[in-house]
């Protein structure tokens, strides 16, 4: 008997369920709008700064204060893209040998860390 027989004789394959959580999820997704907001520089200003103190993007701030629901950010992570030149320059700011990516990125988070640090202490008078 061929393989086309053997599948025959097991009936129709099953339909993937369309109930399934990953086909519902598509389906909302399908049926939203995106809406754009443009608020004022000094009202966007509050939003970032109010939005960073509760742990939350702007747009879950926004939906929050109108009471829609929303999501706390799990991982918190600002996201740079650095092309070759840009490894180069800091390889050279940080007096490496290599632009390695990883050791640069020690590098870039040692001295925010510091900046935001020193920030943070009162000036000596």
């Amino acid at each position: 008997m061929s393989s086309r027989g053997a599948r025959a004789s097991r009936g129709p394959r099953p339909r993937r369920s369309e109930g399934s959580t990953r086909f519902q999820a598509e389906r909302r997704a399908l049926g939203k709008i995106q809406v754009h907001f443009e608020f004022q520089q000094a009202l966007m200003h509050k939003i970032r700064i109010a939005a960073a103190a509760e742990n939350l993007s702007y747009a879950d701030y926004v939906r929050k204060i109108v009471g829609l629901p929303y999501a706390k950010i799990q991982r918190p992570r600002i996201s740079l893209s650095f092309g070759a030149e840009d490894l180069e320059r800091l390889a050279g700011r940080y007096g490496r040998p290599d632009a390695d990516p990883q050791a640069l990125k020690r590098c870039v988070m040692d001295e925010i860390s510091s900046q935001l640090d020193a920030a943070d202490s009162p000036d000596d008078p």
